[in-house]
């Protein structure tokens, strides 16, 4: 039986989730997924969990980087910052092209899926 294409090849991978696009990609859709099905309460907490997401992924890229330097470590660090800055910076870019002059109505206690994170 001929080898058929895996649709599999076409989501997220272990290398594309550890590059740039990738973490970014996960530090901007998981807290923004978490507070669309969790709601006004996970809010206060959705900037540190893209924060953490993306210092997370960095750290393991410098741990699978085969690299003997440990200056590495302080690199993870600022690429941890710079896959953070990328998320809030697509994510504020999306909030603000909704024109929605707030994250809730007022009858509804759902965020929309792109809002702002900034106070």
């Amino acid at each position: 039986m001929p080898d058929t294409p895996s649709n599999l090849n076409a989501l997220f991978t272990l290398s594309s989730l550890l590059s740039l696009q990738g973490a970014t990609a996960a530090s901007l859709l998981i807290p923004n997924v978490l507070t669309y099905l969790i709601g006004l309460q996970f809010k206060p907490y959705e900037k540190w969990t893209a924060f953490a997401i993306a210092l997370l992924l960095a750290l393991v890229t410098a741990f699978l980087a085969t690299d003997a330097n440990n200056l590495k470590w302080l690199v993870a660090i600022f690429n941890g910052f710079l896959i953070f800055a990328s998320a809030v910076g697509l994510n504020e870019m999306a909030a603000r092209t909704r024109q929605t002059p707030g994250i809730f109505s007022k009858t509804s206690t759902r965020a929309s899926f792109f809002h702002s994170w900034l106070p």
